[in-house]
């Protein structure tokens, strides 16, 4: 093997990395809600793939009512107060049939400088903003979200109603996540 190898690329479950920022929210004592969870999970997926070229965590990333939505985080945190902010690590779960197994409480091991670094600036840029400003991010027009939910038809002038009975099967394509964030780079990237 010689050094000029191209280094492992290391993509995390979507558990672990929502444990990273709870973990590191617990330090300031900041208020991360299901809702603030999952777009964190977002904006650090599209800008991962942006600068990296790759997937920072391998769940989907699902078009629900209220945004982007990793469902494995979703469900994990179902038994939740949905208002409440998260201070409890996330336990990760395999689904085989109608059971889950548990998997522990995944983590970011191992986490190498440039990802470590990447996760900050993530924490840093988005931590601050309410869940609602967060929201507002993740649903402009033109984001990926906007884009699948318009697909499917869920996108109504104030109809609750649209969302009915689409299931949670409305995956957002990494490569629209990916081209969507980088249309944010500078050229020169």
């Amino acid at each position: 093997m010689t050094d000029d190898a191209e280094p492992a690329r290391l993509i995390y479950s979507a558990v672990a990395v929502a444990n990273w920022f709870i973990s590191r929210n617990q330090e300031v004592s900041g208020d991360m809600t299901h809702l603030k969870l999952q777009k964190m999970l977002f904006l650090a997926q599209g800008w991962h793939l942006a600068y990296f070229d790759f997937p920072l965590f391998e769940d989907p990333i699902e078009a629900w009512k209220y945004g982007p939505v990793v469902a494995a985080v979703y469900f994990a945190l179902s038994s939740r107060p949905k208002s409440e902010s998260i201070t409890v690590p996330i336990e990760g779960y395999v689904v085989r049939g109608n059971a889950y197994s548990p998997l522990g409480t995944p983590e970011m091991i191992p986490l190498d400088d440039d990802t470590e670094d990447f996760m900050r600036s993530v924490w840093d840029r988005y931590s601050n903003e309410s869940a609602w400003k967060l929201v507002g991010i993740t649903h402009a027009k033109g984001s990926p979200w906007e884009i699948v939910a318009n697909s499917l038809g869920n996108i109504g002038e104030g109809d609750d109603t649209s969302w009915e009975g689409i299931g949670f099967n409305s995956v957002i394509p990494v490569e629209l996540i990916k081209s969507y964030f980088k249309s944010y780079l500078p050229k020169n990237q």
